[in-house]
């Protein structure tokens, strides 16, 4: 009787030890937003009409709408982070960021570092160059100068197809768009609202669309762990996209209905 009660005592104790040595619950990315009551997202404010610096000089645009609504719909605080095309990956490697909406493409490269949402727009990209640039397509790139932000779909894309062309890398949009605005160089790739802005801005510059370079489909970004987040951000998208309420973000940012998403 001693030794089945001396036996119980020890396997109780070694339950004990087993429940304290278990790993305490790690609380999810989204439960922490929740639970915080705070939200952050990197954007950008060079990439109009998706992201700009307004007139009240508070960055607004698509992509800055619908970083609002998802804080909204979460009921919780928006704190933006202010990113270029070169670290909008960083700042979630880095925890800096809970999500990137920064005109981010949907990719196989980039989504072996990020988890990727569906798309929420899509865009095609297109070579921007003077109306005196002689350019049809890539193989008319050779010998020119094309800039493009490091790090991004543009720098993969023109790097792999401008065969002979000078590719020139800048760190953020801005600087690519200085850069053509000087004539540093002679073309770059944005998408087509992009495009179109850039040739109301420069109107000196006669400014003109090539050729088309690539489709892009843009989705929201997060780190590959957070798959709650995921979730959420693909229902929000999904029932966003049925209720009219991104074909009606579309239509106020890009004066387009919005594009074919699947």
């Amino acid at each position: 009787m001693r030794r089945f009660k001396k036996s119980i005592q020890m396997l109780a104790a070694l339950a004990a030890m087993t429940i304290a040595a278990a790993p305490a619950y790690a609380e999810s990315t989204l439960d922490r937003i929740i639970s915080s009551k705070k939200i952050t997202i990197a954007v950008q404010n060079d990439v109009p009409p998706y992201s700009r610096i307004g007139a009240n000089n508070e960055v607004e645009g698509l992509d800055i709408d619908i970083a609002k609504a998802i804080a909204k719909d979460l009921g919780v605080q928006l704190d933006m982070l202010v990113v270029t095309g070169a670290n909008r990956v960083p700042a979630l490697v880095t925890n800096k960021a809970d999500l990137v909406i920064a005109t981010v493409g949907i990719n196989p490269q980039r989504a072996a570092t990020v988890a990727l949402s569906n798309p929420y727009t899509s865009y095609p990209m297109v070579m921007i160059a003077s109306k005196d640039t002689a350019m049809k397509a890539f193989g008319d790139t050779s010998g020119k100068v094309i800039g493009v932000t490091r790090g991004t779909m543009q720098d993969d894309i023109v790097t792999r197809f401008a065969n002979g062309a000078d590719v020139r890398r800048y760190d953020d949009d801005a600087t690519v768009i200085q850069s053509l605005a000087t004539n540093q160089i002679d073309g770059t790739v944005f998408g087509t609202s992009v495009a179109d802005d850039l040739a109301k801005r420069f109107p000196d510059l006669h400014l003109e669309q090539k050729f088309d370079a690539f489709s892009v489909y843009a989705g929201i970004a997060m780190r590959r762990s957070d798959t709650d987040l995921l979730q959420w951000v693909n229902t929000w998208i999904f029932f966003n996209e049925k209720n009219g309420y991104l074909n009606e973000l579309h239509k106020k940012w890009l004066g387009i209905p919005m594009p074919p998403l699947h």
